[in-house]
C-alpha cells in the first residue's frame, strides 16, 4: 500500500533586509544565468565565486575556493558549482 504524503508550501514574504540583499546581487544572479558558453567550459566542474557580476575566483573545490576568497562571509559572494556538460537554468518569478 502506497501512503501518500501531502507537503503545504507556504509563501514567502522576505523581510526588508532580505529583499535588500536580492536586489542588491540580482545583476550578479543574472550574469551567472546567462554565462557565456566559453565561460562554461573554462569553469566546467569548478567552484565559482562572482561578485558584482564578475568572476572573482574558481578552484577544483569548494574548500579551495574558500582558502582562495580568505575567511570572507561576504554575502554578496555568490558560489556554485559549474557542473561538466550540464546547463542549469531557473527562474525567478517577476
Amino acid at each position: 500500500m502506497i501512503s501518500k504524503s501531502r507537503r503545504r508550501v507556504r509563501l514567502w514574504s522576505p523581510t526588508v533586509q532580505q529583499a535588500e540583499f536580492l536586489r542588491a546581487v540580482e545583476a550578479t544572479r543574472r550574469f551567472l544565468h546567462d554565462l557565456p558558453a566559453a565561460a562554461r567550459q573554462q569553469y566546467a566542474g569548478q567552484w565559482i565565486a562572482a561578485r558584482d557580476a564578475e568572476i572573482i575566483a574558481a578552484a577544483p573545490t569548494r574548500a579551495e575556493l574558500r582558502k582562495t576568497l580568505g575567511d570572507s562571509d561576504d554575502p554578496s559572494i555568490l558560489k556554485l558549482r559549474l557542473e561538466k556538460g550540464v546547463t542549469i537554468r531557473w527562474r525567478c518569478p517577476s
